[in-house]
């Protein structure tokens, strides 16, 4: 298991909350509990979707509908997973990419805040706070009592195990949002946008991407042509727009999949060319 963990957090150190998580689900095993009751699966191998962005660490799953969460590196801008950004990747939704909390600490202490915790990803479409109210209070009144005393237990282990405190989760979604909009120097579709330390701006150069997602030979010419006369930046802003736009992985887009991987590793950013290779 040590292995695969290191494989999947390449050059970035695992934060101790992993291993937490990881060492309660062992305990609970044990008796006869999962952390699965209550939607927090933590992940020890690294198994992407095409949708993943490449500077994602997944670090646990829902075990729902591909949901997962993970560390974004912003292309190894973070000096620690520590203090890395949490993001949601829900495959089959719309958005698929949602940015949901400043940190693994704070992101802990919203997964305590909710019935389940992959209403995380609901809460974060919510246009007021009634709005998730009345989702919890639906959620918990169709639980049948026995679910709802086994979760109840599993929570508190959780909350314990992990000295957690749940938050004020409307308004922090909001602020973490709304931060995360004025941190970026060019927008993306994913809504991640690119951030980069001691830069403000940005040229802002984005690629204009095929309506029909044709990749071609003279498509791929033409991404080819605008990368060489972009900065750092506004290539990471290519690479995070072509992963929402394409499906990077053999069988399918395999000239921008191929594309991206050696643009990564161009930037000397191997790890996050391992991440899209492996999809194959």
């Amino acid at each position: 298991m040590e292995d695969d963990l290191k494989k999947a957090y390449g050059s970035y150190d695992i934060p101790n909350e992993v291993y937490q998580l990881i060492s309660l689900e062992e305990e609970l095993l044990k008796d006869g509990l999962t952390l699965a009751t209550i939607g927090l699966i933590p992940s020890i191998q690294f198994e992407p979707y095409s949708i993943t962005p490449p500077d994602l660490i997944p670090f646990a799953s829902t075990g729902g509908n591909g949901i997962h969460f993970g560390f974004l590196t912003d292309f190894n801008e973070v000096s620690s997973l520590n203090v890395a950004p949490i993001v949601c990747v829900t495959p089959t939704n719309d958005p698929p990419i949602r940015y949901m909390a400043r940190n693994i600490r704070e992101f802990l202490n919203l997964a305590a805040s909710v019935p389940y915790v992959e209403m995380l990803e609901s809460c974060w479409e919510c246009k007021d706070e009634r709005e998730m109210v009345n989702m919890f209070k639906e959620f918990e009144s169709d639980t049948p009592a026995a679910w709802q005393q086994q979760r109840d237990m599993i929570f508190t282990r959780f909350k314990e195990s992990l000295e957690l405190q749940p938050f004020e989760l409307f308004g922090y979604l909001n602020d973490a949002k709304k931060e995360r909009l004025s941190n970026s120097i060019i927008s993306t579709h994913d809504g991640l946008g690119i951030v980069s330390k001691g830069k403000k701006n940005a040229t802002n150069q984005r690629f204009t991407f095929s309506e029909q997602r044709t990749c071609d030979e003279k498509e791929i010419e033409r991404m080819h042509h605008f990368l060489r006369q972009t900065n750092k930046e506004e290539k990471l802003a290519f690479i995070r727009d072509a992963n929402y736009w394409y499906i990077l992985t053999s069988g399918y887009h395999e000239a921008v999949w191929e594309l991206t991987i050696e643009l990564l590793k161009s930037l000397k950013m191997y790890d996050d060319a391992e991440r899209v290779f492996v999809r194959c």
